[in-house]
C-alpha cells in the first residue's frame, strides 16, 4: 500500500497550536530547534496524512500522536507506530514502513510505502 500527501507550507498559520494537536513530545523537541517551524510542521502533517492513507484509515480512527516521525543518524526519516496505529499495521500484514519526504518552494510532500 502507498500513501501520499502534499501540503502548502504557507497554510500553516499557527504552528504551535497544530503541533499540540498532532505531535509527540519527541517531535516537538525536534521541531523547536528550528527558527522557521512552518516547514517542519507542514512536513510532519504530510507524513502523518500519508501514513493514514497507506493504512487505509481516517484521522479519526487513530490519534496523530500514535505516529512518530524521527530521523536516523544519516538523516533518513523513519516512522514508528504506537497503539491503534500499530494494530492497524499488524492487521494489514505489513512487515515494514518506508518513507520519503521532499520539499520545494512552498510545498512539502511525503510518500509512505507499506511492505508485506
Amino acid at each position: 500500500m502507498i500513501g501520499f500527501d502534499i501540503e502548502h507550507i504557507s497554510r500553516i498559520k499557527n504552528a504551535d497550536k497544530l503541533l499540540e494537536k498532532i505531535a509527540t513530545s519527541n517531535e516537538i523537541a525536534y521541531i523547536e530547534r528550528f527558527k522557521d517551524k512552518n516547514v517542519k510542521v507542514a512536513t510532519l502533517w504530510a507524513v502523518k496524512e500519508a501514513v493514514f492513507k497507506s493504512l487505509e484509515i481516517c484521522a479519526g480512527d487513530i490519534s496523530y500522536k500514535e505516529i512518530e516521525l524521527s530521523h536516523l543518524p544519516t538523516g533518513q526519516p523513519k516512522v514508528e507506530l504506537f497503539g491503534k496505529a500499530k494494530k492497524f499495521f499488524s492487521q494489514k500484514g505489513a512487515t515494514s514502513l518506508e518513507i520519503s519526504i521532499s520539499h520545494s518552494l512552498d510545498l512539502v510532500g511525503a510518500v509512505v510505502i507499506l511492505k508485506f
